[in-house]
């Protein structure tokens, strides 16, 4: 095994899933500032949950969308605008989870207030 190993590390192979486990790490740490975060202003653990529940159903959303990119290098020689295009759509799934845990805790500070 160390032998596939090197190999792996001489293709880069090792740094992609450093990478990709890097990335789950920052996305997790964004996600626990946003519950300490919202501990601070004495949201409840259910409040915080329905805020989360935003953000995995944007996870879910955008692993769908990296699904539709599967296979479409074969038989194709200019995968560039499909994969432009789901980027975009990624982009625009990120940017309206945004703008629905800024109207979730809006929402849930309104409801506390009264």
């Amino acid at each position: 095994m160390d032998f596939f190993k090197k190999i792996g590390e001489k293709l880069g192979f090792v740094e992609e899933e450093n990478k990709t486990e890097q990335i789950r790490q920052e996305r997790e740490k964004i996600k626990q500032t946003l519950i300490d975060n919202l501990k601070k202003i004495n949201f409840t653990d259910a409040e915080i949950e329905e805020v989360l529940a935003i953000l995995t159903k944007m996870e879910a959303d955008v692993q769908v969308q990296k699904d539709l990119l599967i296979g479409t290098n074969i038989n194709n020689p200019d995968p560039g605008p499909v994969m432009n295009e789901m980027l975009g759509e990624i982009r625009r799934l990120e940017i309206k989870a945004g703008e629905n845990i800024k109207a979730k805790i809006a929402e849930i500070r309104a409801r506390k207030s009264k």
